[in-house]
């Protein structure tokens, strides 16, 4: 098999694409993207795709992965994909039913698809893939998906990487590719405090935006003692005290504000009606997950509450782009 040349440019399927995270990543990676065949079916996130790319000849919608006849997509170079992590995250204690779970096994409607193409692809095409799924998956799960898609490409891969690695934020992720000679990226120092509008905070990298928000009532005491969500302090000084301290003087503060979780005395994502914090807003996540400034945040007719979702379920874009960029280079 001849080296691929993607000079006149790429095509590339993009399974269960979310927001289009991929087709950002490829372009910050430096290709020409020719065709992009994107299959999702969440409104919200077909909201921004429209937003972005509804004018791009080179975006196709292709909708619903299950319906998907790979025999369409035998010009592709790259199949791009996370699917569903509901059953196999950690943070759902509820359903940790794995690759048997609704969501999660479709999983198995993409190893379809990547064998399909595989198997029928163009005599002088290389098919290449990059999946990424949660760390916090079972053992189990993790070696069935290793397994298929070994049956699939058998000089495949797979990393485990930190994206705090290269964002403000964690999220640890296992990344299955062929993509020859990739390695986990160098740590690059972007700080959680660097991306903030306003306010301070107490560490060097946010949590994983999966976690979810804490309430502006007690949700201090959840962030320290169970490590969930992520919080902006209004002052300097008191997101300098120690835990026990910030616990302690906090419900003073509280009661001071008059706050008593009423929607209504919020009037910004940058307020801090309690008198002592408040959780990132949706330009802050996007930094958070290395997309553009206002690439969701600035898509009208989509609830934040859906847009802060849309984000934690993406990809990191640059650890992505990273990956890529080994492709780029073969």
């Amino acid at each position: 098999m001849e080296t691929q040349n993607y000079e006149n440019g790429i095509n590339v399927l993009s399974l269960f694409d979310g927001c289009s995270a991929a087709y950002l990543a490829l372009e910050r990676a430096g290709f020409k993207i020719n065709n992009y065949y994107s299959s999702e079916i969440d409104k919200h996130c077909i909201a921004v795709q429209n937003y972005h790319y509804s004018g791009c000849t080179n975006f196709q919608q292709i909708g619903d992965v299950r319906r998907i006849n790979a025999m369409n997509y035998l010009d592709v170079d790259l199949v791009i994909f996370g699917s569903p992590c509901t059953q196999l995250s950690s943070i759902n204690s509820k359903d940790r039913s794995g690759l048997d779970g609704p969501d999660s096994s479709l999983f198995f409607d993409a190893l379809r698809i990547l064998n399909q193409i595989n198997i029928f692809k163009y005599s002088n095409k290389k098919l290449y893939f990059l999946m990424e799924n949660v760390a916090s998956m079972t053992n189990k799960d993790r070696d069935t998906i290793t397994n298929e898609l070994r049956e699939i490409f058998p000089d495949l891969k797979m990393l485990k990487i930190d994206s705090a690695l290269v964002a403000p934020a964690h999220r640890r992720r296992l990344y299955w590719t062929n993509i020859p000679n990739v390695t986990v990226p160098l740590a690059n120092g972007k700080s959680y405090q660097d991306i903030l509008v306003n306010g301070f905070v107490d560490r060097e990298k946010a949590n994983v935006l999966l976690s979810g928000d804490v309430t502006l009532t007690s949700g201090i005491n959840r962030h320290y003692n169970m490590n969930m969500g992520n919080i902006i302090f209004k002052d300097k000084e008191f997101s300098q005290l120690p835990t026990d301290e910030k616990l302690l003087k906090y419900p003073a503060i509280l009661k001071r504000s008059g706050y008593v979780s009423k929607k209504g005395l919020i009037k910004s994502q940058y307020d801090f009606p309690n008198g002592c914090y408040r959780v990132p807003s949706v330009l802050e996540r996007e930094r958070m997950m290395t997309f553009p400034d206002g690439y969701i945040n600035d898509v009208m007719n989509v609830q934040k509450s859906e847009k802060k979702k849309i984000l934690g379920l993406s990809f990191t874009v640059d650890i992505v782009v990273h990956l890529l960029t080994f492709l780029k280079n073969n």
